[in-house]
């Protein structure tokens, strides 16, 4: 029987991009777990592509890291190393924190009613929204951010990210106590933007990402303690 959480995006995509986009979300959005198999057979059947594009999806998966191609098994979804979360965390600072001081400088009014909405439903979801929730209101209020910049080039590098970025997500919010210290740093970030304050927005943003690399990694390296015990 096909996987029916690995639900087929519209097909006017290529077959490939679409097959990888569907994988890269079921991984980031925790369907699909660390370790876990990922069935062929049944990407062909739910997603009404060849073998061949299967694997070749499959490969390119596994050199973007979502996945390892391991003799006997097939395909795994990837464990993410704290090396690998430690390379990230420091990728993802240095652009969101130029993204934040882009959008201080040139946004307008209209980019920063909207980052203030993204806020107000973040907030909501915190107060009662399950993880799932506060992801993606999350992810509007990084889609905010970036069209605030107005920076092409830094939105494509971010959104080539964004799937294992919002893997360390899931990890730093799960820390208990840490959708309140999220959303008085995020608000920061707003009040910094919508005040035109660039150096302000820019340490804001680097301040937000340094604090999320503090309640992820800890428990990512004891994720990799355990496994290497």
């Amino acid at each position: 029987m096909p996987d029916s959480r690995l639900t087929a995006p519209s097909t006017t995509a290529p077959s490939r991009f679409r097959l990888a986009s569907a994988i890269r979300a079921a991984i980031s959005d925790g369907t699909l777990q660390p370790g876990e198999r990922v069935n062929e057979r049944e990407l062909c059947e739910t997603h009404g592509v060849s073998r061949t594009t299967v694997r070749e999806t499959l490969r390119q998966l596994e050199a973007e890291g979502f996945l390892t191609l391991e003799p006997h098994r097939g395909a795994v979804v990837a464990r993410m190393s704290y090396a690998q979360a430690e390379a990230l965390f420091e990728v993802r600072e240095a652009l969101e924190s130029l993204a934040c001081g882009l959008f201080a400088a040139r946004g307008d009014l209209t980019h920063k009613r909207r980052l203030s909405e993204a806020l107000k439903a973040t907030e909501a979801a915190m107060q009662g929204g399950s993880l799932d929730e506060v992801l993606e209101v999350k992810d509007r209020f990084y889609d905010a951010l970036l069209d605030g910049a107005g920076n092409p080039e830094l939105t494509t590098s971010l959104r080539l990210l964004h799937a294992r970025i919002r893997m360390l997500r899931r990890y730093s919010l799960s820390v208990p106590g840490r959708h309140e210290r999220t959303l008085a740093e995020i608000t920061d970030i707003c009040r910094a933007i919508v005040a035109g304050d660039v150096e302000g927005a820019r340490r804001a943003g680097s301040r937000h990402v340094a604090q999320a690399r503090y309640a992820a990694l800890p428990t990512i390296f004891a994720q990799e303690e355990q496994l290497d015990a």
